[in-house]
């Protein structure tokens, strides 16, 4: 018999669910929740692993656990430009800094190992990490060092497939860092469909974001040379392009304008917004 009952029909808000993105002009559009892969793309130097940064810390803010596989950056560097980002501030005091990696502990584990690895090895990290300590957020930065040919379509589809049984089976979410195809054009933002490799990988996905750092603009300061302090017309202009092109449980996509302060490595919603000390402490100090 059919049921006429609609009190199941409207589903109850997604957003609601899962870890949130930092900036006011994506609340209530994006939410990061369990059993999702998210793929993050951009161009070299544009930024995409350095802003995934400061969603991770915001995501411990809010209590995730998560562990980064950061196979491009070695964990001594991945651990100074997170510390930068969290104290909102280029040079934290020593204490400060003991205050932020004390608010690491059992939130944050790095999988110490740089360059080319297995996904089988990968995997089997990524187990123990959610049985022994409850990780709930996995980083893999990025799918071009994970032992795949940028060629072999077959194994990236299996080690995506493998991605999403594990975020399944695990109830966890899975941020992957890769990287568009080349010779695209780095003035203009890449989408899911720029992306180097199987198709399958943007198929599988359950979000998509694209970071795009603004080249228009620095090349205009640039030209005005390093003594010429540049006018606000030009430095009203956004510093970075962070876009949703997919997002399989949420019903928005699109596109927002951020703004990049140098001395934290945060973006800023708004170029003069205050800067987020994410651990307070009340002795710190700027040398």
């Amino acid at each position: 018999m059919l049921n006429r009952s609609f009190k199941n029909f409207t589903p109850p808000n997604d957003h609601s669910i899962g870890y949130l993105l930092p900036w006011e002009k994506v609340r209530g559009k994006i939410s990061f929740r369990p059993s999702e892969l998210s793929l993050w793309t951009g161009y070299n130097g544009h930024g995409k692993s350095q802003l995934l940064g400061q969603a991770v810390l915001h995501f411990i803010q809010q209590g995730a656990k998560v562990c980064i596989a950061s196979l491009e950056l070695k964990p001594k560097r991945l651990l100074f430009r997170l510390t930068r980002q969290a104290a909102g501030m280029r040079d934290p005091s020593e204490e400060y800094i003991r205050a932020i990696h004390q608010w690491y502990d059992d939130h944050l584990w790095i999988f110490d190992l740089v360059g080319t690895t297995k996904t089988a090895r990968l995997l089997e990290v990524f187990q123990y990490a959610r049985q022994r300590y409850g990780i709930d957020v996995f980083v893999i930065d990025s799918l071009m060092k994970c032992g795949i040919g940028e060629e072999d379509y077959s194994a990236q589809k299996l080690f995506i497939d493998q991605l999403c049984d594990f975020k399944n089976m695990h109830d966890c979410h899975i941020h992957l860092v890769a990287h568009p195809r080349k010779g695209q054009d780095e003035y203009k933002l890449p989408g899911k469909l720029d992306m180097k490799g199987s198709g399958t990988i943007t198929d599988l996905a359950d979000n998509c974001f694209g970071v795009f750092r603004n080249k228009l603009k620095e090349d205009e300061i640039s030209k005005l040379g390093g003594c010429v302090d540049p006018p606000e017309c030009i430095l009203e202009k956004f510093d970075c392009l962070f876009a949703c092109s997919k997002q399989r449980n949420g019903e928005w996509e699109g596109t927002i304008t951020l703004w990049f302060n140098a001395d934290s490595f945060q973006y800023l919603e708004n170029r003069k917004d205050k800067l987020i000390q994410m651990v307070p402490y009340s002795n710190q100090s700027v040398n």
